[in-house]
């Protein structure tokens, strides 16, 4: 028997004997589909399948060196587990292995496992050929196993061009230098290199060696990021945090600007901006303010104004309302709480606005309406500096400057026993009093121009308010302050369709009021020239009372325009024209034109 081994055996021969000793069906295929071995069932088998395997998918994936393993393939009633791989010679593509198994046998036996194959073989496919980074794994001795497709971009070179060579070949041809598998291989151990290709561009390139249960190297996996335009954009960055930086600055002396001109203080008349004067020296120290005036006329503004103009003001400026808060929450609002306090309530605790008012102001409105049980807790903190939370144990320092605003009568509040006077003397360290708006009608004017631009241009409106107006507002009460006047120019400028504002368009109960309120540095009397100036007023105001009571008492006593203009001694057209213009304002009313 061993004579017969000594005889040559041709290649061939080798071929067929593998072939026909496997238990499935082979067979190996020329580029073309032509069969060039197979085993008999091999054979049999492809003489069915031929016209369909040679059309599959399969097929074109086998060609373009994918490695097939363990698909289902049917024809006709047959099914099959394809198996497939390109078969190279000298780096070339020689044929297709391919394997047909009986698709019952390897389901009993083999199925699951397949199919964990299969999903395992799915997924890396899909790492490949979508991850961010191009993935490169090669073997032990430096040849390349697989390349992501990306590959083509990064190295000029398709998988198929690098799969089977080593690094060092193409190192030496410059594909790309350096190889970062030849330096893992060469330490051992994990590198990252900065990798310039063939192709002009730089990458960032992590390889990692894989060794086996002995420690030997078997394969190194790479991945390359490209780095190309990081330079550029690090210098675009660095352009674009200086450009920031400068918008930065604008936008911070834009919001100074604004922030100045919101918490700006508007007046003309003496006794504002003595007090105006007056707070900005209070803003420069710590002393708690006690502001009074009546409802509307800008304590919170000059709480504000107080704040913005203080060491403080980059720190929070916090307001509470006292008489807006149920006394129920104003304690856990002022003071926070532990947790575990209440139930439903935040389970961590909170702080309280002392609190969070640390460093900055806190603004107290409507002290007078704050319960007596929490004066006791507010006096502490003025005396101490320091809080106790709801349910805590220990106190808390707190920095916080006290500012304190009442439209009642503190003094009157302690003797009904509803305010505490020990608290009423910690917070009027420096009393701020306001005057009403009808005790300094020269801030009329300024206020009105103020607010018709403010509402201009929040309402995007080109809207002017004429002189009559003014003189209408100058001679009106006001109740509500400032903040009446407020909300009648934004009611007025929302609802005018014309571009000047007129004594039309003015609500009736402020002309009735302007008309029943009589303005009293100058008295009038009916009979002889007697016109008695008690005070000083602008011209221009003084001419307007004489016109209108002269108006009056001349349309009490005559009965047509041409009397009323015989009586005064002029024109019966200016007379028209200016009982026309005293009518739109409220004061006189016109008589009979005969």
């Amino acid at each position: 028997m061993g004579e017969q081994f000594k005889r040559p055996i041709h290649e061939t021969e080798i071929i067929n004997l593998v072939l026909n000793a496997l238990p499935f069906s082979g067979c190996l295929l020329s580029p073309t589909g032509e069969l060039l071995f197979a085993n008999e069932s091999g054979r049999r088998v492809y003489e069915e399948v031929r016209s369909s395997f040679l059309s599959s998918q399969y097929w074109m994936d086998l060609l373009q060196s994918k490695t097939i393993v363990g698909h289902t393939f049917s024809v006709g009633d047959s099914k099959y587990v394809l198996s497939g791989a390109p078969v190279r010679l000298a780096g070339e593509l020689f044929g297709i292995m391919a394997v047909f198994g009986d698709y019952s046998v390897y389901r009993s036996v083999f199925h699951d496992e397949l199919q964990s194959y299969q999903t395992t073989i799915h997924d890396l496919q899909t790492i490949f050929d979508n991850s961010y980074d191009v993935l490169y794994v090669s073997d032990g001795e430096g040849r390349t196993l697989r390349a992501s497709n990306a590959c083509e971009i990064l190295w000029g070179k398709k998988p198929e061009e690098l799969v089977g060579r080593t690094v060092y070949e193409l190192e030496r041809e410059g594909v790309y230098r350096p190889s970062a598998t030849r330096l893992a291989l060469e330490r051992g151990e994990k590198v990252q290199v900065i990798q310039q290709t063939k192709t002009g561009r730089r990458l960032m390139v992590v390889s990692t060696p894989i060794r086996d249960v002995h420690g030997k190297i078997t394969r190194v996996v790479n991945a390359s990021r490209d780095i190309t335009e990081i330079h550029e954009l690090e210098e675009e960055l660095k352009q674009m945090k200086a450009l920031i930086e400068g918008y930065r600055q604008q936008l911070y002396e834009a919001q100074n600007k604004e922030r100045n001109r919101q918490h700006k203080l508007v007046f003309h008349s003496k006794v504002m901006s003595d007090l105006s004067s007056t707070l900005v020296k209070v803003a420069m120290v710590d002393s708690t303010v006690l502001i009074t005036g009546e409802s509307g006329v800008g304590k919170e503004v000059i709480a504000n104004f107080i704040h913005q103009y203080s060491p403080r003001s980059s720190n929070p400026f916090i307001k509470v309302n006292c008489a807006a808060i149920p006394e129920s929450l104003l304690e856990s609002e002022l003071f926070g709480y532990e947790q575990g306090t209440f139930t439903g309530a935040n389970r961590h605790g909170k702080a309280g606005l002392f609190e969070l008012a640390h460093k900055g102001t806190l603004f107290l409105d409507e002290i007078g309406d704050m319960p007596l049980s929490l004066q006791a807790k507010l006096l502490r903190v003025l005396q101490d500096g320091e809080v106790r939370r709801i349910g805590g144990s220990s106190p808390r320092l707190i920095d916080v400057r006290i500012i304190a605003a009442t439209n009642q009568n503190l003094e009157r509040r302690i003797q009904e026993g509803l305010f505490r006077k020990d608290l009423y003397y910690r917070l009027n360290v420096i009393p701020i009093s306001i005057p009403p708006l009808r005790d300094r009608v020269e801030d009329i004017f300024p206020l009105v121009q103020h607010f018709s631009d403010l509402y201009s241009r929040q309402f995007h409106k080109r809207i002017t308010i004429s002189n009559e107006v003014i003189q209408v507002f100058e001679r009106y009460n006001w109740p509500g302050n400032v903040r009446e006047l407020q909300n009648v120019i934004e009611r007025m400028i929302v609802t005018t369709e014309d571009s000047e504002i007129q004594p039309r368009h003015i609500p009736s109960y402020i002309l009735s009021g302007a008309s029943a309120h009589s303005s009293t540095s100058i008295d009038t009397h009916s009979s002889g020239d007697d016109i008695t100036v008690r005070n000083i007023v602008p011209l221009k105001r003084a001419v307007q009372i004489v016109e209108s009571e002269l108006l009056k008492i001349a349309v009490q006593k005559c009965s047509t325009l041409q009397q009323v203009a015989r009586l005064l001694e002029v024109d019966p057209s200016t007379i028209s024209r200016k009982l026309s213009k005293y009518q739109s304002m409220g004061i006189v009313q016109l008589p009979d034109s005969e």
